[in-house]
């Protein structure tokens, strides 16, 4: 279903003038001064400068689909993150932006999607030589396996987190290029192919990012035609496997089966894990197919772990912009006891130099 409402013209058109706009700024930042955190800072203006920031398609008499994006920036010291791995401690940056995606069903929020990115930078190209990313490896393990840390500055201070990365993509980096373009590639498979070296040129990711395209075409050839059945997340499906058929089995087929909602609702897709270029990455991150998923309401502690990471940083990014209200209040609304400590006093922040984007899909269903 997401793919059929992200081929309607009005949402290709949205995508197309939000990627336009993005593009623009980052140009415009790179051109005359190509840092990492002002070009972050130019995607979030960017989309704070949409007219008009949601876009809806009507799909049925009963359903109708709705996105919105909002976005912030929090000027200060960067988000610094202290970590061990091998008996060694380290002290790094945790990334320059996160990027958010959630699906809300009737007003609830089912899943939500969250990418670290660090952005990236090329150097200057010599001679014939291209232009390559220096990586820092202790960084890189932090993004792609995700070591149990405690945040010491910026919007994670004091947050002692481990957090899964089961999709390999909650962390990644941002390969910024002239005049202003982006890749988006997770750390994992940054890592496998840079292979214990410090650089790569960009070129390097081309047999990476064309062999997921094609298995990202296959897959979503056949996504409408495979049935969906998740008792982890589903009452429906859990109330199938322990007890028979329920009652309202009828209405899940018709919701989640036959109208193919199951690929948006509560079994979203896997995540991409790379993004060559500005569209791309608007249509993934719109599209709900960027990131590690955690879901609403289930007892999987990794999950509400990682759900109190990101409410920490939304809340505390939010509160010290006033942006964010209604990304503040989808993950609130979610509920559940994390079981961790997040101080409320916003004393703590100092500073950040870090953005967050965040979509919102929402399903209205008035069948009852």
């Amino acid at each position: 279903m997401i793919d059929a409402f992200t081929k309607a013209p009005v949402v290709q058109d949205w995508q197309w003038d939000l990627a336009a706009r993005i593009r623009r700024g980052v140009e415009q930042t790179y051109g005359s001064l190509p840092d990492e955190v002002k070009c972050v800072e130019a995607i979030v203006q960017a989309i704070n400068s949409m007219p008009s920031p949601s876009v809806g398609v009507t799909l049925s008499k009963r359903l109708s689909l709705t996105l919105e994006v909002e976005a912030a920036f929090l000027h200060g010291s960067k988000s610094q993150v202290r970590f061990q791995v091998g008996g060694t401690e380290y002290q790094r940056e945790l990334a320059d932006l996160l990027v958010l995606g959630a699906y809300v069903h009737d007003g609830r929020l089912a899943f939500q999607r969250a990418c670290l990115i660090q952005a990236k930078r090329s150097g200057q190209s010599t001679g014939q030589a291209a232009a390559r990313y220096v990586v820092d490896l202790g960084q890189l393990v932090l993004l792609a396996s995700f070591p149990e840390f405690i945040g010491v500055a910026g919007v994670f201070k004091g947050l002692k987190v481990h957090l899964r990365n089961r999709s390999g993509m909650l962390g990644a980096y941002g390969l910024l290029s002239p005049p202003g373009e982006i890749i988006i590639v997770s750390a994992r498979v940054l890592n496998q192919v840079l292979g214990g070296r410090r650089s790569l040129a960009a070129k390097e990711l081309v047999p990476a990012i064309l062999s997921e395209s094609a298995a990202s075409r296959s897959s979503m050839r056949s996504s409408d035609d495979c049935w969906w059945f998740d008792p982890n997340h589903c009452p429906s499906c859990h109330e199938l496997a322990m007890h028979g058929f329920p009652h309202h089995w009828r209405r899940h087929h018709k919701l989640y089966g036959a109208t193919g909602l199951g690929g948006v609702a509560q079994a979203p897709v896997e995540s991409v894990l790379t993004c060559i270029g500005l569209d791309e990455f608007v249509q993934c991150w719109t599209g709900l197919r960027l990131g590690e998923v955690w879901h609403a309401g289930v007892a999987l502690r990794s999950d509400r772990i990682l759900r109190a990471a990101l409410h920490a940083a939304v809340r505390r990014v939010g509160n010290a912009t006033g942006k964010l209200a209604e990304t503040v209040r989808v993950v609130e609304h979610a509920g559940g006891n994390d079981n961790i400590r997040i101080d409320n006093d916003n004393t703590m922040l100092d500073g950040g130099g870090f953005g967050i984007v965040s979509v919102i899909v929402r399903l209205r269903d008035g069948q009852v």
